[in-house]
């Protein structure tokens, strides 16, 4: 019997182990060449730095996103010292590390989902649907974009522990049925803090509240809505955090303004964004939606709701990005994995039955290293790096303040890192500048700008001609060339490769 119980255990912690090596790979390999740099990425890292530094969390002037990541971000960040702790030049080299602590960051976010995935789903269908959810999770090739500093990557594994938090409930043979008992306090109040905390991170998380009121629900034997209440305190109280302070300094209104302002964008429909993740990653796709297919059939409601409600705001907001998505990923792996296991065990045949769920995963995780490795082999960011280390250099000879018109993930770095006596022009900006000396980078948005018969596309090109070129800066890998209608390489309509970028000046 002791034997027995030994092996099962080294046989669970294999089980997790797996997942979690692939993990390791998929996310913290050849880190910082792909995915590319992305303009959210360099508003992420202005407002953490901004925190960091003492400057205020609202360094944008706008309330497009409550503050818990940024100041999550610039906790982590302090700690380790970052940035002085790399002795920041204006080399590539350094460059390069200065992009990739945090991308690392993300990594390491993206193996605790891994681990949160199989623990959640190894409570709730057991090790068998718990494994092959999280090695899908660790091996689907749209798992790069976790690589990415976005709000979205820092949300995900709070979610997923308020999640996990609730799935441990459970009543105290020794406790009265009247009441609640210390230890179940306890995790609902931590679940619901961690809940409260993803949705101060990124507000549309709110919509996984039915799927925790349903597990703690199904979950409490008594005091099930005293439960409810107790754990909606500090989801509640958390978020308001950030109203509350944007009152306490008067700006309530322009609060209000800006939120609303999110509800009411050009429209970019949820139907994209999804054509988007069947292009870049169909086996996921496929096996996520199938899966709600399957869970529907078997009224499995916590797939439903880890689902429905995220999807239908999405839908209604009709302004989806592509990374809004990464919500779902834990969802589609363990709807896939249970449609999986449920369709194998329609099987009759005992061995093949029980041998069968292994033998897919096994075959979709190559396919999935293969993709992945293929991806993450392109040269996304050499000429961002190299054009950052360039204008850095060169806005450090400047005599007085600067002006840099770029992607504002090229601002940043001198701003925030080098401390360069400058100010920051987006190039989607038509304010007049404020200084006389100025400096445009000019990547392929830039250069779309240019074309535009617009107000930014005019005032760009008023700005443009009075410039002249300072350097041109190639990728390291010039004559790469990708067929982005073939897969895997649909990714880099998602992540396109950087190319060929100008800086030019007018002093």
């Amino acid at each position: 019997m002791t034997k027995n119980k030994n092996f099962n255990k080294y046989n669970n912690i294999a089980l997790l182990l797996i997942p979690l090596i692939l993990s390791a790979f998929t996310h913290t390999w050849n880190l910082l060449d792909f995915p590319n740099l992305h303009i959210d990425e360099g508003h992420y890292m202005r407002k953490t730095l901004s925190t960091m530094q003492g400057e205020g969390l609202q360094p944008q002037d706008r309330y497009f996103a409550p503050y818990f990541g940024q100041i999550f971000m610039a906790g982590i960040l302090g700690l380790i010292g970052y940035p002085d702790s790399l002795n920041p030049t204006s080399t590539e080299e350094s460059i390069e590390s200065i992009y990739t602590v945090p991308r690392l960051i993300m990594s390491v976010f993206a193996i605790i989902d891994t681990f949160l995935v199989y623990k959640i789903t190894e409570r709730r269908y057991g090790n068998k649907i718990a494994f092959i959810a999280s090695v899908l999770f660790a091996i689907v090739p749209y798992g790069w974009i976790l690589r990415r500093i976005f709000l979205e990557s820092i949300q995900l594994p709070l979610l997923l522990t308020s999640v996990l938090l609730i799935l441990y409930l459970k009543q105290d043979p020794n406790q009265s049925q009247n009441t609640i008992g210390k230890r179940n306090i306890s995790l609902l109040l931590l679940s619901g803090g961690f809940l409260g905390l993803a949705i101060f991170t990124k507000i549309p998380v709110f919509t996984m509240i039915p799927l925790v009121v349903y597990l703690i629900y199904i979950n409490t034997p008594s005091k099930k809505l005293k439960s409810i209440g107790l754990w909606f305190i500090p989801v509640l109280i958390i978020p308001m955090l950030w109203p509350a302070h944007a009152y306490s300094i008067g700006e309530f209104d322009i609060w209000v303004e800006d939120v609303l302002h999110q509800t009411q964008r050009e429209s970019k429909p949820l139907i994209n964004s999804l054509t988007s993740l069947f292009e870049v990653d169909p086996i996921i796709f496929v096996l996520g939606i199938s899966g709600f297919i399957y869970a529907a059939i078997k009224r499995d409601f916590f797939i439903l709701l880890f689902g429905i409600p995220f999807l239908v705001f999405l839908y209604w907001l009709d302004f989806v990005s592509s990374f809004h998505l990464i919500i779902l990923l834990p969802v589609f792996c363990i709807a896939g994995s249970k449609l999986i296991v449920g369709l194998c065990n329609l099987i009759p045949y005992i061995k093949i039955r029980n041998a069968l769920p292994y033998g897919l995963i096994s075959a979709i995780a190559i396919i999935g290293l293969v993709s992945i490795f293929l991806i993450l082999s392109v040269d996304s960011n050499s000429s961002n790096i190299k054009t950052q280390a360039a204008a850095v250099h060169y806005m450090e000879k400047s005599n007085g303040t600067v002006t840099l018109v770029s992607n504002p993930m090229f601002a940043w770095i001198p701003e925030q890192i080098f401390h360069i006596d400058m100010d920051q022009r987006s190039f989607f900006s038509t304010k007049p500048l404020k200084t006389t000396n100025f400096i445009i980078i000019e990547d392929s948005g830039y250069k779309k700008i240019l074309k535009e018969n617009s107000k930014r596309g005019n005032f760009q090109k008023v700005l443009y001609a009075d410039t002249h070129l300072i350097d041109t800066i190639k990728p390291d890998n010039e004559n790469q060339k990708y067929d982005i209608k073939t897969y895997p390489y649909t990714n880099l309509k998602t992540s396109p490769v950087s190319k060929e970028i100008n800086i030019r000046a007018n002093y």
